[in-house]
């Protein structure tokens, strides 16, 4: 089975309507997602011999080659090709970091799938692939297990700051309960 199938929110159909790719993008992505590596690359091979620049189907290329057979210098190459040709698609973003996380370059992962997410914050992919980001970053307290609470606690606070809404309630929740603390003592 495919390791971007833990990438991606794969329910259905609707993740390929999330997408908002063409057909023969999204029949590629679901081959890619149920582990047809070989299928998967040859439909992007198609459709990128009818039009060269399809940017999303240069990034899902590059991550069969990634997954499939470890060629990350091949896959990187296309993946920064995805982006070179639109720098506004989240999609060569999306598969620079999956590339980087699948070959143990973490940070450079994670920044451009931030980059990905200031583009486009609700495309399904992402979800995942900070999941996939946080399985491969060591945990905030190298001496214990990651599955250890105060891990699990401190790994929380460090991923606050990719929703600024949850640090807004965060705030919110601390301001209250210092001001309640403040009350009750009077």
């Amino acid at each position: 089975m495919s390791e971007l199938r833990h990438l991606l929110e794969y329910r259905g159909e609707h993740i390929f309507t999330t997408l908002g790719a063409c057909p023969s993008v999204c029949a590629a992505y679901k081959l890619l997602l149920d582990g047809d590596h070989e299928g998967a690359e040859n439909r992007f091979r198609r459709i990128l011999k009818d039009d060269p620049k399809d940017n999303e189907s240069l990034a899902g290329l590059a991550i069969c080659l990634a997954e499939e057979g470890g060629r990350f210098l091949t896959a990187e190459k296309l993946a920064k090709q995805a982006v070179r040709l639109d720098k506004t698609s989240a999609a060569g973003y999306i598969g620079l970091g999956y590339i980087y996380l699948l070959g143990g370059r973490i940070d450079e992962g994670f920044k451009h799938l931030m980059k990905a997410k200031h583009l486009a914050p609700r495309d399904p992919r992402l979800h995942r692939g900070f999941a996939l980001y946080d399985r491969e970053r060591p945990p905030v307290l190298s001496g214990m297990s990651r599955k250890h609470p105060v891990n699990q606690v401190l790994n929380e606070v460090r991923n606050i700051k990719r929703n600024p809404r949850a640090l807004a309630l965060l705030f919110v929740g601390v301001v209250g309960g210092l001001y309640l603390a403040g009350n009750l003592v009077i």
